[in-house]
């Protein structure tokens, strides 16, 4: 599949949801919409170094894969991710500094482990986030010990990972964990924990990461803590939590892929909600943030100019001693999936007017694994 081609399914799946209220496409199903790509989803579990697989099925329901988890050959896996057709699976091992890889049985969502099945990131590098661009050719990892980013070329036919000719480059900045590419796959951005800000690059054809004329942008005042970090569907925006200061922090996307603080730059999400995984809906209306210090899920819609404004009400309850870390929207932007660590399992939800979430039924799906943190789906960043 072309770049141009999978950019083209990707606007035309954005242009279908826009008409329906709820972002959805109207569906009863969790199947992918303008895309070929199957629904599934995939959790990473820290605790116990596996991943466990899930087809999602009518009303959001989550239907385990057989078998229901499986082994990541690393330790303390953290962050996922699924290639865009659906076809592979990548997990950043932080304990052991690589990253594991799988191929999807396209029928019932049971992960193999490629051959080898795993690439190191380098000694010391602790990666965390992971990201592959939307020509499904890249794929590249924040290294939250080195401050740097790996990137890696993915075979198209069996998903092997290979380290691109420049390997690393450092950040520019401190503790790297979310990163994100743009829709466009020309640009790279990663927000630097440390030092409160975000790292901009741009990707050439082969992989290379080039440091924009303005290298890194501040999230905001010191203490921030940014943590996740998207880019939304128009490719207009960016999005990232401060951990430290309860916010999401806005930014617009300018020429060459440099960032400007948004008119109104940032948005609490609570006092003392500690935000860390971050989503935004496939028609770019909603917004949605995993509170890990107040067990809930906080909403906005996004408007022109990037400005976020809290739902009525303005968040999901998740349950004490939840801790949600992960957070996506299923590629038909009908359904919200959180990531518990606390309870080990998932909190489903439907997406309706307004972008207001109401409970699956059942609400929660166990994990099978234990301190559930990255989760992904094909086809979303």
């Amino acid at each position: 599949m072309s770049h141009k081609f999978l950019l083209f399914l990707i606007a035309a799946a954005a242009l279908s949801l826009t008409a329906c209220p709820g972002g959805g496409d109207g569906g009863s199903d969790g199947g992918s919409l303008g895309t070929t790509a199957p629904p599934f989803l995939y959790v990473a579990n820290s605790g116990s170094a596996n991943v466990s697989g899930f087809s999602i099925g009518a009303g959001g329901f989550l239907n385990s894969s057989s078998p229901a988890t499986f082994p990541t050959g690393g330790t303390t896996p953290n962050w996922i991710a699924v290639s865009p057709n659906g076809q592979f699976v990548y997990v950043s091992n932080s304990g052991t500094n690589d990253v594991s890889s799988f191929t999807v049985n396209q029928s019932n969502a049971a992960l193999t482990a490629t051959t080898p099945p795993a690439i190191s990131t380098g000694p010391g590098s602790v990666p965390r986030g992971i990201t592959v661009t939307p020509n499904g050719q890249l794929l590249y990892v924040a290294d939250n010990g080195t401050a740097a980013v790996s990137g890696f070329t993915i075979n198209t036919s069996t998903g092997v990972l290979t380290p691109t000719a420049q390997g690393t480059i450092f950040t520019g900045g401190t503790s790297p964990e979310g990163i994100a590419v743009s829709p466009n796959g020309q640009f790279l951005y990663v927000a630097n924990s440390g030092s409160d800000n975000v790292s901009g690059f741009t990707i050439g054809a082969d992989g290379t990461l080039t440091a924009m004329t303005t290298p890194t942008f501040s999230t905001g005042a010191p203490g921030a803590t940014p943590f996740g970090i998207i880019v939304s569907p128009d490719g207009q925006f960016v999005f990232v939590t401060n951990n430290g200061l309860d916010q999401v922090a806005a930014f617009t996307i300018g020429a060459g892929g440099i960032l400007s603080p948004a008119s109104t730059p940032t948005f609490t999400t609570g006092a003392g909600s500690s935000p860390r995984g971050i989503t935004i809906s496939p028609n770019g209306q909603f917004v949605y943030v995993a509170d890990t210090g107040n067990n809930d899920i906080a909403s906005f819609t996004v408007a022109g100019g990037g400005i976020l404004t809290p739902t009525v009400p303005a968040v999901t309850p998740l349950g004490a001693a939840t801790a949600p870390f992960g957070v996506v929207v299923s590629l038909n932007g009908q359904f919200v999936y959180v990531t518990n660590t606390g309870p080990d399992n998932i909190a489903a939800f439907t997406i309706g007017a307004g972008g207001i979430l109401t409970t699956t039924v059942p609400g929660t799906f166990s994990t099978g694994g234990t301190n559930p943190l990255g989760i992904a789906v094909p086809g979303r960043p």
